[in-house]
């Protein structure tokens, strides 16, 4: 195994360990036994256990952006991109709760905390740039866009703690409202 996949797969199983264990509760024993890989392996591609979580952070971003690369607008349709986002809670409900776990985090300390401002920012910015096409005024864009970011982490939460909540009948309300929405801002 090279070294770049060993360093994946650490991160990979940082992932899991801290979504399934909580930052605080998890180890670099746990991880290292998650990625079958020794705890001093793990120390060798990670200066401590701080390190790895940004490096976990950094590729959850980066994978969930490159889906969207190469894509223009055109090439977008805001029902396929919110029920994909939508199918994150059934499809990948560690998503959700590793986001929860860093705001946890980003709310006691100091270098938790601009690490969270940072993820924040990308999320309203990853929604904004493709809204400023369809919305003329930039800062309302930046506010649509913080605003969707909100329902996006707030109906997960609620999935994940109500299985009779209705995320698809929500999800096509919240739809619906965008494209009313834009339908009024182009007209």
């Amino acid at each position: 195994m090279s070294a770049t996949d060993k360093r994946q797969r650490l991160i990979e199983a940082a992932y899991r360990v801290f979504s399934r264990k909580g930052f605080y509760h998890a180890s670099i024993k746990d991880v290292a036994n998650e990625a079958g890989i020794t705890p001093g392996l793990v120390h060798y591609y990670f200066k401590n256990k701080d390190e790895l979580l940004f490096s976990v952070q950094r590729e959850i971003q980066q994978q969930y952006h490159r889906q969207y690369d190469g894509k223009t607008e055109s090439d977008m349709n805001l029902s396929d991109v919110l029920n994909e986002i939508k199918s994150r809670v059934e499809k990948d409900p560690d998503w959700y709760r590793w986001r929860y776990e860093l705001y946890s985090l980003g709310l006691k300390s100091g270098p938790y905390e601009d690490e969270v401002a940072n993820i924040l920012k990308n999320g309203r910015e990853s929604l904004s740039n493709p809204l400023k096409s369809l919305i003329p005024e930039a800062m309302e864009a930046d506010a649509i866009a913080s605003i969707l970011l909100a329902c996006f982490d707030g109906l997960a939460l609620q999935k994940m703690f109500d299985d009779e909540f209705d995320l698809d009948q929500t999800y096509q309300v919240l739809i619906d409202v965008m494209q009313s929405y834009l339908k009024g801002e182009n007209s």
